[in-house]
């Protein structure tokens, strides 16, 4: 009897150490990026691709060029998504156009400061938390600063910038359009 019952504990001991396998499911939707858009200076309705266009984050990714989907380090497309950082309220980026050309004469470069308030949202206890963004959050910063120079929409390469959504909740639609 003393056998059987040293058992069932023994197997109840077993069985109460065990805990559910928390996996947070890769569909989840998880902190969204910035989206830029590029469009065509002479006529803003028309999308433009950048060309061999770096980007590389000062202070994020040991300013380590940021990688397309393909793994390259030029972007060559229409539409870019640029990581926000979560321990900070501001992320700059220096976007540098014609960059790996073996020409470094045309290199262009901008470097773009994205201002924001974040709100982090509880997802599950796999998931943990996610940040949402809001470029206009705080009323005494402008949502961008281009070239260290507040209140400024040109710069090197860019003609104009202007925030198309400023609630940054998902990456299916762009937040900010940068004509060039």
């Amino acid at each position: 009897m003393k056998k059987i019952i040293a058992g069932l504990l023994f197997v109840s001991f077993f069985f109460a150490a065990c805990e559910k396998d928390d996996i947070c499911d890769p569909a989840t939707p998880t902190t969204p990026r910035l989206v830029l858009k590029f469009f065509n200076k002479n006529n803003v309705s028309v999308v433009r691709q950048t060309t061999k266009l770096k980007i590389i984050g000062e202070g994020v990714l040991d300013n380590k060029p940021l990688l397309n989907r393909r793994g390259e380090t030029t972007w060559n497309d229409t539409v870019v998504y640029l990581p926000l950082r979560v321990n900070q309220n501001s992320t700059k980026y220096r976007l540098i156009l014609n960059a790996d050309d073996n020409d470094s004469t045309n290199d262009r470069t901008d470097i773009l400061e994205i201002n924001y308030i974040q709100n982090k949202v509880y997802i599950s206890r796999a998931c943990g938390f996610k940040s949402l963004f809001d470029l206009f959050g705080d009323p005494l910063r402008d949502p961008f600063i281009l070239n260290n120079v507040p209140n400024v929409t040109a710069g090197n390469w860019i003609s104009d910038i202007e925030v198309i959504q400023s609630q940054i909740n998902d990456e299916n639609e762009a937040h900010i359009k940068i004509l060039f």
